[in-house]
């Protein structure tokens, strides 16, 4: 039986978190995510020329399977790329994601734990902080430092992918970490539980009191609205207040094209 490494880890991981698709670009540091990755069956792995090209398709991945079922899970999408100029390359994208609340779930392998925390040791592709060029960027920022951890981290980053407002996070695993062989036992159990918004009643009640006064009032859907799954709602709303309903472009698709109000 091959020797399970912290790479086997992460892929156990995801899984579990119900990723069946994860979007990746090989590099030396995250060798050992790809040698997991090679030996399972239960993801379908999609790879690019370049870092920017992948982290765009996992964004598109993502944003495509909001469309298509807005009701169903938060179909967070994971994207594995190497240490230092793979990982910044894949920045624009992310700042994309960002502003536009998709769940992109960035795992990007370090350089050995004895590198890490500042100094010039001498390893390729070594940063000083890897993680400050991502922190102004994502929702959070996630670091490994043993196998054992891996498991918590990667949950931890899933709930707040998923958590509304969506959008990208980062994990970080250090080479040595994936490579390091492993007794635990085989992951399969991970759920992530993402915090539910509650609506305020008084500020509800306030939304309320503000439309029911309105002359002339008009709707301007964005992709909250869209990605809520909230289009039964939008219309019975316009309909009531008749409304003209427009949308931004990260809403459209919430209100009907043929509709009298659109």
């Amino acid at each position: 039986m091959t020797q399970r490494i912290g790479g086997d880890v992460v892929v156990e991981t995801l899984r579990a978190l119900g990723a069946d698709t994860v979007f990746g670009l090989p590099g030396q540091h995250a060798l050992g995510l790809f040698e997991a990755l090679r030996r399972t069956d239960d993801l379908r792995v999609i790879s690019s020329r370049v870092e920017n090209n992948l982290a765009f398709a996992a964004d598109g991945h993502a944003r495509a399977r909001l469309a298509a079922d807005p009701d169903g899970p938060v179909p967070v999408t994971p994207m594995i790329v190497s240490t230092g100029p793979g990982a910044l390359l894949t920045l624009a994208s992310l700042q994309e994601s960002r502003a536009a609340s998709v769940p992109v779930l960035g795992i990007s392998s370090q350089i050995p734990v004895a590198g890490l925390g500042g100094g010039r040791h001498g390893y390729l592709h070594e940063l000083r902080d890897q993680q400050a060029s991502f922190r102004d960027v994502v929702k959070s920022v996630h670091v490994v430092r043993t196998v054992s951890q891996i498991p918590t981290a990667l949950r931890e980053a899933w709930e707040s992918a998923s958590t509304a407002p969506y959008g990208p996070v980062w994990v970080e695993i250090p080479q040595d970490i994936l490579l390091a062989p492993t007794e635990l036992p085989r992951i399969t159990s991970v759920t992530a539980q993402p915090a539910p918004l509650t609506p305020v009643p008084e500020l509800l009640t306030e939304a309320a009191d503000l439309l029911g006064a309105a002359r002339n009032p008009v709707i301007l859907a964005g992709g909250g609205a869209l990605r809520s799954g909230a289009h039964a709602e939008l219309q019975a709303l316009a309909e009531a207040l008749r409304a003209p309903v427009l949308s931004t472009f990260g809403g459209k698709g919430v209100f009907g094209w043929d509709h009298e109000l659109s």
